[in-house]
């Protein structure tokens, strides 16, 4: 029998950090049933299910028995159970939930929903699911739902801010695309904005406030709100803008203040030494990559040369773009998050590119996901995926040695995001303090989100 290459025992057992999570609040995912059905319905395949042609709804009512429930899941799920996106909950439910089989059918979905049921009882679930299960030393943390709240809830999840509202809703009454407004957070710290300078101390003090909060970087995710071009715009032109007759603005002075801002928010972010994480390419539940392409943030990412930043989803489809833009750029990371989970063969086709061009030490794995048993099935996925291509690299290829590969892995899935986020191995990341918090905490753990 062949021996396993080195790489897999070392990938299952040393620790992990993961740049980019969304995971949901525990009291949400207490609400309601619990089973593989309603993970599928909370996370990226609804939208293949919702997507695939197929008419009615997939999902069935919450009060019919669990047989009841699979067999109207059932049809639904067989047209789209060939995707990543399932086949990573498959694998996240083996990690957590002790599923044995290759599918979720009606002879396990029962026994499964039981031991899901089981599980979100733990008060501890995200720590024991992520820190103990999956071996994540630490997971960078996007609430967008609930994107000024620094609390995460579980120390594992670490705090990142979410930008976009700051960016795009200079004005009250505006919100980006998750409702949120940087006048309610404004409204919680008792901050008035009275004019442009005070708005742009809005900003920081956000920024300056989720740091002291444990926060290791800022997240701009405006790629689902505009397209990526942020051009340069003087301080008195967008002064001017701000602070002129709101109701006679047309569309191009609103890009302009808002590309000014997008600049200001980078500046105050590497001031504070956040890295700046970046949105590029696809777009979850959408078809349209127009205005995605890393290649057009070229101007912001030159004009900031001491900045850092995490650009997203190795920019798919425009992995090449990004490829170079790595290579080229200094102060460019290139991120893997959610690819995986995308499509194995896309990473496994891109990696025999990126490590041939991009320098091991920038890059970067997360996982982009709502819920553990979805992280987790997006991590082994990863490791398995990576592990592969790099030993292909060493066995058919002969491209490197295998300690060469052993290296690369550990610098996608730990020493890269260790030396970018926390400066170091990790051990430098700063104490999450209460007193930092301008609201309540009860408010701060908002239940159910």
């Amino acid at each position: 029998m062949q021996q396993r290459p080195e790489i897999f025992q070392m990938l299952d057992e040393m620790p992990i950090i993961d740049t980019h999570e969304h995971i949901r609040p525990l009291a949400e995912v207490r609400q309601g049933p619990w089973d593989f059905i309603e993970l599928c319905k909370n996370s990226y395949v609804a939208s293949d299910l919702e997507k695939t042609g197929k008419p009615g709804s997939p999902w069935p009512d919450a009060d019919l028995s669990l047989a009841e429930r699979w067999a109207h899941f059932e049809p639904y799920a067989q047209r789209a159970e060939n995707t990543a996106y399932y086949r990573s909950l498959i694998l996240g439910c083996k990690k957590l939930h002790r599923l044995e089989e290759d599918e979720v059918n009606a002879d396990n979905f029962a026994a499964l929903a039981e031991r899901m049921e089981e599980s979100r009882e733990r008060d501890d679930l995200f720590d024991y699911a992520l820190g103990e299960v999956g071996h994540i030393r630490y997971a960078l943390q996007d609430p967008h739902w609930d994107a000024f709240n620094p609390d995460t809830g579980a120390e594992v999840l670490t705090p990142v801010l979410r930008i976009n509202a700051f960016v795009i809703c200079p004005f009250e009454g505006q919100t980006d695309h998750n409702g949120t407004s940087p006048y309610d957070y404004a409204e919680r710290l008792g901050f008035e904005v009275t004019g442009f300078d005070s708005y742009l101390e809005l900003i920081g003090r956000a920024m300056e406030h989720h740091k002291r909060a444990g926060a290791v970087a800022v997240k701009s995710s405006l790629a689902y709100d505009r397209d990526l071009d942020f051009a340069q715009v003087e301080r008195s032109e967008a002064r001017c803008i701000f602070e002129g007759n709101r109701e006679s603005l047309t569309p191009e002075q609103e890009r302009a203040l808002h590309d000014y801002l997008m600049h200001a928010v980078v500046d105050i972010a590497t001031e504070l030494g956040l890295p700046v994480q970046i949105h590029t390419g696809i777009r979850a539940g959408s078809g349209d990559v127009r205005g995605t392409n890393p290649v057009l943030l070229t101007d912001l990412l030159l004009a900031h040369p001491k900045a850092r930043f995490d650009l997203f989803h190795g920019g798919y489809p425009y992995c090449s773009e990004l490829a170079v833009m790595a290579k080229g750029i200094a102060n460019v990371w290139l991120d893997m998050c959610w690819l995986p989970i995308i499509s194995p063969s896309v990473i496994r086709r891109q990696m025999q590119e990126w490590v041939e061009t991009v320098p091991g030490s920038k890059l970067l794995w997360g996982g982009d996901c709502g819920r553990v048993e979805a992280a987790l099935g997006a991590l082994a996925m990863a490791k398995d995926i990576v592990a592969r291509m790099l030993m292909a690299k060493v066995k058919e290829m002969a491209y490197f040695s295998e300690k060469t590969a052993m290296r690369l892995a550990r610098g996608i899935f730990h020493d890269n995001a260790a030396e970018l986020f926390f400066g170091a191995d990790g051990d430098s990341h700063p104490a999450r303090r209460d007193d930092c918090h301008p609201f309540p905490k009860r408010v701060l753990r908002g239940e159910g989100g």
